[in-house]
């Protein structure tokens, strides 16, 4: 019985490519930062975003539509956005 396995060969090309990926989209930030998307922050216990700006940054960062909350609820302050 092998106590040590080798990586699966497969594993570690994509492992290479994500590395290669994510570090020329660091660069390319890095070199064009009026190209890239600025990620807002709040400090910690400072506050928290509205719901209607975190579906905003999702739908133009990753262009999907989360679960937009009834208007009541964010009146109300119950939504989904709050678990």
């Amino acid at each position: 019985m092998k106590l040590f396995r080798r990586a699966d060969p497969s594993y570690e090309a994509l492992r290479r490519r994500i590395i290669r990926e994510t570090e020329a989209f660091l660069l390319y930030g890095i070199m064009h930062p009026q190209r890239t998307t600025r990620i807002p922050t709040i400090i910690v216990g400072t506050g928290r975003f509205h719901p209607a700006f975190a579906a905003r940054f999702w739908r133009e960062t990753l262009g999907i539509e989360p679960e937009t909350p009834m208007r009541e609820e964010v009146e109300a302050g119950r939504t989904s956005f709050d678990r």
